[in-house]
């Protein structure tokens, strides 16, 4: 079995990141919706600069992907002027390619990305399954987030 190649997705990929999305919303349970491969690959592709995504490729499949948002805040004293995070928002392998350490590759390869870009930190809500690869690759706790759900009337 070939090693995983992992590559930064370019404009020429809006498409395959489209379909990787919805591959992962229908694992997960979602549904998929007419259009909706349009709509993600030209939404992506506006802002594809701000949504930085890793494809992970193997026996000439797309074994899975990493999607982030870079979050860069204004500087703060005390902060040394580095600064912003790369969070991971999608982490997604085909489960045919699960067990093969891809998932940390694609993990890695954020991290390594974002130290060169100069942000201060990755980070990602692991769910159960992927809390030990975020401690191999070397993440640890660092809270939890909370948010304020603007389209509820509350």
């Amino acid at each position: 079995m070939s090693q995983a190649r992992i590559r930064q997705a370019g404009p020429d990929d809006a498409l395959v990141v489209a379909a990787l999305t919805l591959q992962c919303a229908l694992h997960r349970g979602g549904t998929s919706e007419p259009g909706f491969l349009d709509r993600f690959a030209a939404a992506w592709l506006r802002d594809h600069r701000a949504h930085p995504t890793w494809i992970a490729e193997q026996s000439g499949e797309h074994a899975g992907y990493l999607q982030a948002d870079v979050l860069n805040p204004l500087p703060w004293p005390g902060d040394g002027g580095r600064g912003g995070t790369l969070h991971v928002v999608r982490f997604f392998v085909r489960p045919s390619f699960r067990g093969q350490h891809i998932g940390e590759a694609l993990l890695r390869t954020a991290a390594e990305a974002a130290r060169e870009r100069g942000l201060a930190a990755l980070q990602m809500r692991p769910g159960p399954k992927t809390r030990g690869l975020c401690e191999r690759v070397g993440l640890s706790p660092a809270g939890d987030l909370m948010e304020l759900r603007l389209d509820e009337e509350g």
